[in-house]
């Protein structure tokens, strides 16, 4: 099972940005994919009318959503082949200005959410495995997982955590035939950042000025596909020069960011004003 052609494929966040063009990516190479995100209707009219696609509304921060979706898939299709975990949500600030609310929803949807998922999921994954030769875990982590800059903060921390469990998972299930892979992108154009600051836009129309700056979802969908081919589990960074970013946990590296850094944290304060007020105003 080295090609896409159908492969039952869980895409989470698939209604803009990455998990759309991932969507649309697998439907293409002939993957059946079952879809989710917290909004219905716009994940419906982002890619509901693609063939081989099923989309259903689920917060991924609920547990029994997050079970009802697992159970959508089985209804659906009677096994799952592969999980790929995009949904995330992004703060910008330092840490004492971020509400308790949102600390709260960017690790329940970036780490715990993934973490119990894919938990729900690795029954089924290793039944896979065993009945036809393989099976896929993928999560869409950051550069922010190598290199914890302010005011990224938390954010960074949770991708570190995913991170984490992306090589712990790696090492548990690859012998039984389950391939885990990570894709960490550097700056992509999606709605991450004001999502996470309670601005999700209802359409596309809505959310062009609020689209952070980066590279097209389209790159990062693409080594998706090419991970979920792939003989061996991988972590990949998007574009592939970004992967300098793991220098930043390396000595003496680590040392001049901790000493430079944390004298700037008025700039950092005002920047990310400033940033957060573009893409929600």
């Amino acid at each position: 099972m080295t090609d896409l052609q159908h492969r039952v494929v869980l895409v989470t966040g698939g209604s803009a940005g990455i998990g759309r063009a991932t969507v649309r990516r697998l439907a293409a190479g002939g993957a059946r994919v079952v879809t989710c995100a917290r909004d219905g209707d716009r994940l419906r009219e982002a890619v509901g009318a693609l063939p081989g696609v099923t989309t259903t509304r689920a917060d991924l921060a609920d547990a029994a959503d997050r079970a009802a979706l697992v159970e959508r898939v089985l209804t659906e299709h009677g096994r799952i082949d592969a999980v790929v975990h995009n949904a995330g949500l992004g703060w910008a600030g330092l840490v004492e200005d971020m509400p308790g609310e949102a600390v709260e929803g960017v690790v329940a949807t970036n780490l715990t959410a993934v973490v119990e998922l894919t938990r729900l999921c690795l029954p089924h994954l290793l039944a896979t495995a065993g009945e036809r030769g393989r099976a896929d875990v993928l999560a869409v982590s950051s550069v922010a997982a190598w290199s914890q800059v302010p005011p990224l903060t938390v954010y960074s921390a949770t991708k570190a955590g995913l991170q984490g469990f992306v090589t712990g998972l790696r090492r548990e299930v690859t012998a039984r035939g389950v391939r885990v892979h990570s894709v960490n992108p550097f700056f992509v154009r999606t709605e991450w950042l004001a999502r996470g600051h309670g601005h999700a836009p209802v359409s596309d129309a809505d959310a062009e000025g609020r689209l952070s700056r980066g590279i097209d979802p389209d790159r990062v969908a693409d080594r998706i596909a090419d991970c979920l081919a792939a003989p061996r589990s991988r972590t990949v960074a998007v574009p592939r020069w970004s992967g300098i970013a793991r220098l930043g946990e390396l000595p003496p590296v680590d040392r001049v960011l901790d000493a430079v850094l944390s004298r700037r944290a008025a700039t950092v304060r005002r920047a990310a004003g400033r940033v957060v007020s573009r893409r929600t105003g």
